[in-house]
């Protein structure tokens, strides 16, 4: 009897964790170039000066290039003295939701409440940073560009992960209990 009970509840529990709970809160963000395959439309380019990056306080010296992406989007390209490469994703949002805004904040979007402050349209954005491998770093070295980062996955996998293997040691350690009473 108890054997079954001990299968019917880890058979539940994997249930009950593997259900992709976290995809009712997803928000679809558009798709954004590469800095190192951008679209043929400049909006802004200065070759040198200081320069800053959303939701970051330092300043930076070298070339920034910012493109017109589909949708009013745009796509900013900074290229340090030091040939640090800083991409930032610029969303133009029209209606996002305050629970929307903090589920992209939790996954590295900053929300900036006018553009026309970075020179860009007078509405509000969000605005994510990656880096990236500047072509002037790759030039004479015969190197290739940096095409992104790979996914390596999110906490709620990692921690069904987790709680599947606890269930599973503690389903085992009942059904030898089971079987060590018996004898």
């Amino acid at each position: 009897m108890l054997d079954r009970f001990l299968i019917i509840f880890f058979v539940l529990f994997l249930f009950s964790v593997t259900i992709n709970v976290p995809s009712a809160f997803a928000v679809t963000t558009p798709d954004f170039p590469a800095c190192n395959n951008p679209p043929d439309s400049i909006r802004a380019e200065h070759n040198d000066g200081l320069h800053g990056v959303a939701g970051n306080v330092s300043e930076y010296r070298g070339k920034d290039t910012v493109y017109n992406v589909n949708g009013g989007h745009f796509l900013q390209c900074l290229c340090t003295e030091d040939n640090e490469g800083i991409q930032t994703n610029w969303w133009k949002i029209s209606s996002l939701s305050d629970t929307d805004i903090q589920i992209l904040k939790n996954q590295g979007w900053h929300y900036i409440v006018d553009g026309a402050l970075w020179g860009l349209d007078n509405a509000p954005y969000m605005a994510k940073n990656n880096e990236y491998a500047c072509r002037e770093s790759l030039s004479g070295i015969g190197g290739g560009d940096v095409l992104g980062l790979a996914t390596t996955g999110n906490k709620a996998l990692l921690y069904s992960i987790i709680i599947i293997g606890v269930g599973s040691i503690f389903l085992i350690f009942g059904l030898l209990m089971r079987r060590v009473k018996r004898e």
